[in-house]
């Protein structure tokens, strides 16, 4: 286990923090949203459904990740990446500022109301988000390897900044039956929640602050000059501690008989050959953890009321920067540990699907919802080590492309899956507090 004093030898302390809040923006607005649905599905026409339609709508979004790689493949000169991050970022904070000032806007679709204003601005934020999957960690690839983490670590920050604002917030505890006078003076008994601490559009401006915060940390992360120079190949020789991870993963600098300097290349970690079970693993963690999970976890929580779904959807998004963080002072690079990870990950969900397909009664009942939280974390936080360390890996082989690539697609799949299920078959059932 490296130790503190080995993990900021020879490196830039400011380029670390740059790269960690500019991971913030990658899935910033998405993770914040998923957080914010125990408030959501109870003032919206969706209802418990919700989940699955923002599901399908951020997985549509994927036309971004798509027309990106096809300017890749097809120009003979591509925009520069960081042009286009700049513009990613901007339409970012651009549709934050639309969400929060009418997420609430609905309209008559077909006869049927919905959430028109909410679904436009998750559109254009999806777009934001998923491009970030095949955008961003190329772009951290022209930094120097020990930046990654950072990134990665930043990345998972973006589920827990909204998930601590959304535990300040509260949802406002179970639905009760109270007594409400109607114009014509009759009495009758109505389901009535309390109003959790702030809105939901004082949450949206908060995440659109820390959309315009990643935005400015990029902006110092490309153009100053501390930053440039720890870019790969322009990295001063004085600049490289010894014992650091970095010397572990790049090439190392040993004198020949005339007294030179020349490059002596290290073992990788990894065969660039064998990367594609990884990839096709990591498409199915993120089949799951990213598109058919949050799609039923209305389903899963709710039976055992508005406070479990609230801990469960906060502390899952939680336990992701935690676990990139561990993976940075604790990285794993056997391939056969991490399988096991997502295998440990995959049975547990497999009670958490089992709560969704058993709604709207619940499991166990008190210890049910006990279960039902600690499910969701652990099944958060197993995935996303397993996340973390196929980034790492993919490093190593030089495919941090095709591990956002397999990441959309995996998440994509999952959520087409889940949306159909959800709203074409009648295998997850809602109900709703009567009086």
């Amino acid at each position: 286990m490296m130790s503190f004093q080995e993990f900021i030898r020879g490196r830039v302390v400011l380029v670390d923090l740059l790269a960690v809040v500019f991971g913030i923006s990658s899935w910033i607005s998405i993770n914040g949203l998923w957080v914010e649905l125990p408030v959501l599905v109870n003032q919206l026409p969706e209802g418990w459904a919700l989940p699955s339609y923002l599901s399908t709508i951020v997985q549509i979004a994927n036309i971004g990740p798509i027309g990106y790689s096809l300017l890749r493949a097809f120009l003979p000169r591509p925009p520069p990446p960081h042009i286009i991050i700049l513009i990613v970022l901007v339409l970012g904070c651009g549709a934050s500022l639309g969400l929060a000032l009418s997420w609430s806007v609905t309209s008559e679709i077909v006869g049927v109301e919905r959430s028109t204003m909410l679904f436009v601005f998750v559109f254009l934020l999806s777009l934001v988000d998923c491009t970030s999957s095949v955008l961003f960690l190329p772009y951290m690839g022209l930094y120097r390897d020990v930046y990654l983490n950072s990134y990665l670590v930043g990345e998972g920050m973006s589920g827990f900044i909204p998930s601590i604002a959304a535990l300040a917030q509260g949802v406002g505890g179970n639905p009760t039956c109270q007594n409400q006078t109607l114009t014509n003076g009759t009495t009758v008994l109505v389901p009535v929640s309390e109003e959790p601490r702030f809105t939901a559009q004082d949450f949206f401006l908060f995440l659109l602050g820390m959309m315009i915060l990643s935005l400015t940390a990029f902006i110092l992360l490309h153009f100053l000059p501390s930053s440039r120079e720890e870019r790969e190949g322009l990295i001063p020789s004085g600049r490289r501690g010894s014992g650091s991870s970095e010397d572990l993963q790049t090439q190392h600098r040993d004198k020949d008989d005339s007294g030179e300097i020349s490059p002596r290349a290290v073992t990788p970690v990894i065969q660039p050959g064998s990367i594609y079970p990884l990839l096709v693993l990591l498409g199915a963690v993120c089949f799951l953890a990213n598109g058919a999970l949050p799609s039923i976890q209305s389903y899963s929580c709710l039976p055992y009321g508005n406070t479990v779904y609230h801990l469960a959807a906060t502390l899952n998004a939680m336990a992701n920067p935690l676990m990139a963080f561990l993976a940075m002072f604790l990285p794993c690079y056997n391939k056969k540990m991490v399988g096991l990870l997502a295998l440990l990950g995959i049975i547990t969900t497999s009670y958490i699907v089992a709560t969704a397909l058993n709604s709207p009664v619940m499991l166990w009942g008190d210890l049910g919802a006990v279960l039902t939280v600690l499910g969701w974390v652990a099944s958060g936080a197993l995935f996303s080590y397993v996340k973390v360390s196929i980034a790492g890996l993919c490093r190593e082989a030089g495919a941090l492309f095709y591990c956002g690539a397999a990441t959309q697609i995996g998440s994509a799949g999952g959520a087409l899956t889940a949306f159909i299920l959800v709203t074409q078959t009648n295998l997850f059932q809602g109900y709703y507090v009567t009086c």
